[in-house]
C-alpha cells in the first residue's frame, strides 16, 4: 500500500546552527521491516518538475510494494536557503525513515541536512548537489550538458543566418542556473558561426523582468536571432516580452518542460525546450532509499546522472518524451 500525503511548511526565516555534527554519509542504520515514511522535501512547493520527480517516485514505491508513504515538503517560496531551512527542521522533527532531499545551496544546507543524518534519518539528494558527500546518493541532470544542447539547437535553427544571442539566467550564485548558462555560452562560443553572445542578462525568478529584459534587449539589439532562458520563469517572460514587439524570427530555447512551457512550445511561441528526467530522478531516488531503509543494498555509486531530453514540437508526442514532461498531477 502506498499512501501520498502533500505537506506544505512554510515558517518565519530561521538559521540552525549545529555544534559538534559529525560529517559524511550515515552509519548503517537498523532495517526497517514494516511500514516506510519518505519525505519528498524540495526547494519550492507546487513546481511541476517537482510533480514530475513526484510521479516517479510514486511509480517506483508502487514497484517496490509494502506500505511506503510519501509526503511532499518544501517552503511556499523562495529556492534559498533561508526558506528551506525551517521546513528541513520541521521534517527532521517528525522523523521520517528517509528524505528525498533537493538542496537550496550546495553550502548553506550542508550541516542542516547534517543534523537530519544524525537523526538517523537515510538521505539521497536529487536535481541541486551539495558540495560534502552527506547523503547515500545523488541523482541529477547535466546541466552544463542541458545548455549544450541548446546550444546546439540554436545552431541548427539560426542556419547561415547571423545576429546577436541573448541569454537570460536566474541570477549569479545559483549554480543551477548558471551551469546551465555556462554549457550554452561555451558550446555557441565553440562553434563556428555568425553568432555573437550579448551579456547574461538576471531576471532573479521574475516572468515580468525578464519580459523586460526582452523588450529593453530588442531595442538596443534589433537584430538579436536567439533567446536562451535557463528556467520557467525566464521562458515565460521571454514570451511575454516578444509579444507586440514585431520579432517574429528570434528563436526562443528554454529549460524545463512545464505544462505552460509545453503550451508554448505546441504554440509556436517557443522553439525547443530542455527537460530534464526529473522524473527519472525520482524513480531512480526512491528505489536507491527504500532499499537502504530496508537493508537490501545501499546505492551502488554516489553519483548518478540522470540525461536531459530536448523536446520539441516534433517529438513532444512521443510516449518516451511525454514522460519527462512536467505534469500538474500524477493521476
Amino acid at each position: 500500500m502506498k499512501r501520498i500525503v502533500t505537506t506544505s511548511v512554510a515558517t518565519a526565516v530561521a538559521v540552525l546552527v549545529l555544534a559538534g555534527c559529525s560529517s559524511g554519509a550515515p552509519d548503517a542504520a537498523e532495517p526497517v521491516d514494516g511500514p516506510i515514511s519518505v519525505s519528498l522535501l524540495t526547494t519550492y512547493n507546487g513546481l511541476p518538475f517537482y510533480t514530475a520527480m513526484q510521479c516517479g517516485a510514486e511509480d517506483a514505491a508502487d514497484e517496490l510494494g509494502g506500505d511506503i508513504t510519501i509526503s511532499v515538503d518544501g517552503p511556499s517560496r523562495g529556492m534559498n536557503a533561508a526558506d528551506q531551512i525551517p521546513v528541513l527542521e520541521g521534517v527532521v522533527n517528525r522523523g521520517p525513515d528517509g528524505i528525498i532531499f533537493v538542496p537550496a545551496d550546495p553550502v548553506a544546507m550542508q550541516a542542516p541536512l547534517q543534523s537530519a543524518v544524525n537523526a538517523g534519518i537515510q538521505v539521497v539528494t536529487t536535481d541541486a548537489t551539495l558540495d560534502t558527500e552527506i547523503a547515500l546518493a545523488q541523482f541529477h541532470g547535466d546541466n552544463e550538458a542541458g545548455g549544450k544542447l541548446a546550444a546546439d539547437r540554436l545552431i541548427e535553427v539560426a542556419g547561415d543566418r547571423a545576429g546577436k544571442v541573448l541569454v537570460l539566467d536566474n541570477r549569479p550564485g545559483l549554480p543551477i542556473t548558471n551551469e546551465r548558462a555556462d554549457g550554452f555560452i561555451d558550446a555557441l562560443s565553440a562553434a563556428d558561426t555568425d553568432l555573437e553572445i550579448l551579456e547574461v542578462q538576471y531576471f532573479e525568478d521574475d516572468p515580468t523582468k525578464a519580459a523586460t529584459i526582452v523588450q529593453s534587449s530588442l531595442e538596443a539589439n534589433p537584430d538579436i536571432v536567439g533567446i536562451f532562458a535557463t528556467s520557467e520563469a525566464g521562458a515565460t517572460g521571454t514570451v511575454s516580452g516578444l509579444q507586440g514587439t514585431g520579432a517574429d524570427d528570434v528563436s526562443v530555447i528554454a529549460y524545463d518542460a512545464g505544462p505552460t512551457l509545453v503550451d508554448a512550445l505546441r504554440a509556436g511561441q517557443l522553439d525547443a525546450l530542455v527537460a530534464q528526467g526529473s522524473y527519472t530522478q525520482g524513480y531512480d531516488a526512491l528505489i536507491a532509499l527504500v532499499r537502504s531503509i530496508r537493508g537490501e543494498e545501499k546505492p551502488e555509486q554516489f553519483d548518478n546522472i540522470v540525461d536531459n531530453a530536448l523536446v520539441t514540437a516534433d517529438n513532444v508526442d512521443d510516449p518516451e518524451i511525454a514522460k519527462l514532461l512536467y505534469p500538474d498531477s500524477c493521476s
